[in-house]
């Protein structure tokens, strides 16, 4: 099968935000569960989710070369592709900044630490 350059492009730039994604989430959620460690037991629920799922972002890679696939076949698969990644992390990146940046919980710390 033959692939043009555009849509190779328009993989790329999907893939590109994904992988970014990942990595950042296996870099700095680990770290995020050791500093929330002492003040584990106010968590809130999404920060929970996030700090027990976040291995899964994973799959953003696979779906964003999955939608190319099964999308190549018709017209704008590149495109599906593209606007897959770029959406698809900018909304993982937003919950897990939201789940994860809790202003109480450094507060918490703060006191805990202070006194």
């Amino acid at each position: 099968m033959k692939f043009s350059g555009k849509e190779i492009l328009l993989l790329l730039l999907g893939l590109l935000p994904a992988i970014i994604v990942v990595f950042v989430a296996f870099v700095f959620v680990p770290g995020c569960i050791a500093f929330y460690a002492p003040v584990s037991s106010q968590l809130s629920p999404q920060a929970r989710f996030v700090f027990s799922f976040y291995y899964l972002c994973v799959g953003l890679p696979i779906f964003v070369v999955g939608v190319w696939w099964f999308y190549r076949k018709r017209l704008h698969g590149g495109f599906a592709a593209a606007s897959f990644g770029i959406v698809g992390s900018i909304a993982i990146c937003l919950f897990g900044c939201w789940a994860i940046y809790q202003p109480q919980l450094i507060l918490a710390l703060m006191q805990r630490h202070g006194s």
